[in-house]
């Protein structure tokens, strides 16, 4: 990757033993990396985890069920293998945080993870919820159309937000 192609933002990332990785690496022409640096394109409903590793917001209206949630790394990468061991960490806590949230939102009996970065190549995965009457499993639910309209995602996102801000001990109840 040449320089021209690179930028960088505040947040730092660092994973034990190799030191710090320095301030997080994001391409100019990458569309995540663009709108996490210009504020452009925010989810409905905003923002329910911006932390020092990942975003995550409601997916876009358009393409998702309500309670669909699309989480993003900040740090330009573009797969699993490619998470510092602090990133893999932190999206296996941030996954639980984010299921105990959308399930009682939803009523979803499953919600399936799908991670591809066909698209767009920089790490992003999403989160879509599965009622239990739908009679669709597996891969064959998520090969059907999703969507909603922006007030149905708004009103998720803040219902998920509500449950992410409790403590984790009232969320396993």
């Amino acid at each position: 990757m040449t320089q021209e192609h690179m930028t960088t933002q505040d947040q730092t990332s660092t994973q034990a033993g190799t030191g710090t990785l320095g301030q997080a690496a994001q391409r100019r022409d990458c569309y995540y990396c663009t709108k996490h640096r210009t504020g452009e394109d925010a989810p409905p409903g905003g923002w329910l985890v911006a932390d020092k590793d990942w975003l995550v917001g409601h997916g876009p209206a358009h393409m998702s069920l309500p309670g669909t949630l699309r989480v993003e790394s900040r740090r330009h990468f573009t797969d699993f293998a490619d998470m510092t061991d602090a990133e893999a960490a932190s999206f296996g806590r941030l996954l639980a945080s984010l299921y105990r949230a959308v399930r009682p939102v939803t009523g979803a009996e499953r919600i399936h993870l799908l991670a591809t970065m066909d698209y767009q190549p920089h790490f992003h995965a999403w989160l879509y919820p599965r009622a239990a009457d739908d009679p669709r499993r597996g891969t064959a639910f998520l090969h059907h159309g999703f969507e909603c309209t922006e007030s149905e995602a708004q009103a998720a996102a803040a219902a998920i937000r509500s449950h992410l801000a409790r403590p984790a001990r009232e969320a396993h109840r």
